[in-house]
Order: C-alpha cells, then sequence, then structure tokens
C-alpha cells in the first residue's frame, strides 16, 4: 500500500514536470528578439584618388555646424560598394544572392542613389569645399567618403564608412545603422521623404567630426599632395620627386609631401587647365547622378513604403518558424526520452503528448515557408523596376568635341584618355592627334 502511494505520488509529480516543460516551451515562443550586429573590420585601407596607371536629424531639432577655417577640403563620394557577394574570382555569386534574397539591380540602384543622398547631407553642412559623386575612388579629390551596403530591406539600413584623405591615411571607419518605423508613413508630413534620410545625416555629422580633428597644417598638406598626384598623372619623371611613397604595415600605400613645386613652374602651370577640365566633367557628371536619383525616385520610395510591412512580416515568419521548428524538436527529443526510461502509464502519456505538441508546431513551420515563399515574391516583385542609365555626354575642349558613351566610369576614362593626348600633343606640339 505504501509503495503504490510512493508510485501515484511519482506518477502525478512526472505528468506535472512534463506539462510545465511543455508550457515553458510553448510561451517560450512568443518571444522574438532582434539582435543588431556590429563591423568590425582591421583590414587594409582602401586606394583612393588617382594613381599612375546645417543638418536635419531624426526630430525637429536642427544641429549647428561650425568650422572656423579658410582652407576647404573638397570631397568625393564614389558609388558606394553594393554589397553583392563575390566568389573567389570576384565576380557575384549568384547562389548567395539568391540565398540572402537580395535583388541585384535595386542594390545597383542603391549604390548610386546613396551616394547622391550623402553629398546631399554633407552639403548642407557647409563645412568642405565641392562635394561630388564620382564613379570610383580614382577621381582626384582631398577626402574621400566610401561606403558599402551592409543591409537594406526598407526597414533596417546598415551602411559601412570609411574616410580617407589623398594621402591615402584613413581618418576612421564606422558601421551605421537605422531602423524605420512602420509609423513614418501614417505620418503625412513625410509623403515624398526618403526613410532612410536620418542615417546620412549621420554620416555627414561624422565626417564634419572628423575634419574637426585635423590641424590647418594637415589641410594644407592633403592639398597639396592631392595636387602633386594629379600632376604626377602627366609627368611623373617631373613631380615624383616631391612626394614619397609609404607602403604600410597594414598593406596600403601612403603619400607623404617631400617639397613643392615652384608656383611659377611651368609644367604646373601647363597641368592647372587639365585639372580644371577633369574637375568640369566631374561637376556635368552630378547633373547624370542627380538625374538619375530623380528618376527612381518614385519607384524607390513607392519600394520602400509598400515592402515595409512585408519586411516586418517576413522577419516576424521567420522568428516564428525558427522558434517553432526548436520547440518541436525539444519535444520530440523529450518524448523519446521518457518512451526510453519510464514502462509507466506516466511515459506512455508522455510520449503520446510529445509527438502531438511536435507535430503541430512542425507542420505550423511549414505553414510559416509557404508565407515566407509569398513575402519573397513580393518584394522581388516590386525591386524589378529599377535600373541604372547614365546618358552621353559632349565634352569640349580646345574647340575640339569628343562623345562620351557608356557608364558613368567608362565616360569618365574617356574624358582623362583625351586630356593626357591633349597634354601629349602640347608637350610635343609636332603630333597630331
Amino acid at each position: 500500500m505504501f509503495i503504490t502511494c510512493i508510485q501515484g505520488e511519482s506518477l502525478t509529480r512526472i505528468k506535472m514536470m512534463f506539462f510545465s516543460l511543455v508550457c515553458l516551451l510553448v510561451l517560450s515562443g512568443c518571444k522574438t528578439l532582434d539582435t543588431i550586429g556590429s563591423a568590425g573590420n582591421n583590414s587594409a585601407s582602401p586606394q583612393v584618388g588617382p594613381s599612375i596607371g546645417p543638418v536635419l536629424y531624426p526630430g525637429k531639432e536642427k544641429k549647428q555646424y561650425v568650422y572656423n577655417s579658410a582652407i576647404y577640403l573638397d570631397v568625393a563620394i564614389p558609388v558606394f560598394d553594393p554589397g553583392l557577394p563575390k566568389n573567389d574570382k570576384g565576380d557575384v555569386d549568384y547562389k548567395a544572392v539568391e540565398k540572402k534574397g537580395l535583388w541585384p539591380q535595386l542594390r545597383r540602384a542603391e549604390a548610386n542613389r546613396f551616394a547622391v543622398e550623402t553629398k546631399r547631407a554633407l552639403e548642407k553642412i557647409g563645412s568642405f569645399g565641392s562635394v561630388s559623386v564620382v564613379p570610383t575612388a580614382s577621381a582626384s579629390s582631398d577626402v574621400y567618403v566610401l561606403g558599402n551596403i551592409d543591409q537594406s530591406d526598407s526597414e533596417t539600413v546598415e551602411l559601412t564608412i570609411s574616410v580617407l584623405d589623398s594621402q591615402g591615411k584613413a581618418w576612421g571607419k564606422r558601421q551605421f545603422e537605422h531602423r524605420v518605423s512602420p509609423g513614418f508613413y501614417r505620418d503625412r508630413n513625410n509623403e515624398g521623404k526618403d526613410s532612410y534620410a536620418p542615417i546620412f545625416n549621420q554620416i555627414a555629422g561624422y565626417v564634419h567630426e572628423l575634419l574637426s580633428e585635423k590641424s590647418e597644417q594637415d589641410k594644407t598638406t592633403i592639398k597639396a599632395v592631392t595636387e602633386l598626384r594629379y600632376a604626377q598623372l602627366y609627368a611623373p619623371e617631373v613631380f615624383s620627386q616631391h612626394l614619397k611613397l609609404t607602403r604600410t604595415w597594414r598593406g596600403n600605400y601612403e603619400y607623404e609631401l617631400v617639397s613643392l613645386p615652384s608656383e611659377s613652374d611651368a609644367m604646373v602651370n601647363r597641368i592647372k587647365p587639365l585639372r580644371l577640365q577633369d574637375q568640369l566633367f566631374i561637376d556635368r557628371l552630378q547633373t547624370q547622378y542627380e538625374a538619375f536619383n530623380a528618376k527612381s525616385d518614385n519607384s524607390y520610395q513607392t519600394w520602400q513604403k509598400e515592402t515595409l510591412p512585408e519586411v516586418i512580416a517576413l522577419k516576424k515568419a521567420r522568428a516564428q518558424r525558427n522558434t517553432q521548428i526548436g520547440v518541436g524538436a525539444a519535444l520530440a527529443t523529450l518524448a523519446i526520452l521518457l518512451d526510453k526510461n519510464s514502462d509507466s502509464k506516466a511515459g506512455q502519456v508522455g510520449t503520446t503528448l510529445g509527438i502531438l505538441a511536435s507535430g503541430f508546431f512542425i507542420n505550423s513551420a511549414l505553414n510559416k515557408n509557404a508565407e515566407l515563399k509569398v513575402h519573397k515574391e513580393s518584394i522581388d516583385e516590386l525591386g524589378e523596376s529599377i535600373d541604372i542609365e547614365i546618358s552621353p555626354q559632349l565634352m569640349t575642349h580646345n574647340d575640339q568635341t569628343i562623345e562620351l558613351t557608356g557608364t558613368a566610369n567608362e565616360q569618365y576614362e574617356q574624358w582623362k584618355s583625351h586630356l593626357k593626348s591633349i597634354y601629349e600633343l602640347e608637350k610635343t606640339p609636332n603630333k597630331q592627334l
């Protein structure tokens, strides 16, 4: 009798413990945890520059920036890296693209848009000279703001920004993140506004902060190195003596100013007009980038607005699926353990409940997979309509007109090649173009 009471009490406790565990596992599936990653990268700084061969923040307040200097550094913002995964050969890894659910056309459009938006944010600060979007980091400038798109899904945008000067010296590197609230589109005052705008204001503030750390001598040296590196493209035999090129421990190259050529140097005066023509092309290219932004505004902002609830639902469905699969697997494992370690009715009841519960959660997860597919197809369809176009340009210099065609980078390379031909012709007047 005493033994029977003990067995009955043990069975009751086992049942209670099992049901308690089931309840805890089920309830734990109701919570979703969002984790925000941070970027850290100690790799070599990117190479920039030509080689031989007040700002609005979230809310209503305006942050005022003060710049007490007569030296204004020019800023180049190369089109952002779209962040598409690459294979060992450096080509786009389309298997990884598909796995991550990326849309290449959309990312490439964003690479242009984000560079233009960063330019606009920097111009509002008023602490820099010219601020230009450029095809690549090979353009001539004092400061370079390099961007990489880590994530952009209409809800969350993550960008890694590196800032360097013409000496090849890294000023800083930081990852920025902004999350768009669904309430953004409920406010009619936000109609026509870019929901990502705050991140570009943050970037501009960061670049201004780095600039404020530079002395007047630093800025003077940077501008001198910029001019000498450009001159070196045309006459390395003349201007290389003024710069010392050093390979750093990180593997990148830095330029040290050794001396300055005379202001009356004939070679310096010959190259100045060519640099002005180079800057003229970059200035005209800004119209192209702004036109692209204007052309894509409607489609892109529609994509942002319409896919935001889809993306939020997608993430919620994925989190529920993962939780339910985990709970289902745990219950199935527990059922097996109970079955192996108990011949009692409690073990049999536990096995039955465990199998039923795991089946319920796994089937529910499979249903969620169908939802995920619908969400993905919806996002893909909305992202398909965006593409990149750069118009041909007619450039005139010394009564000569040249038509530039192709991408912005191809047009820039054609123009630089033309300027080099002009320099060679003027150096040896008997030559024919």
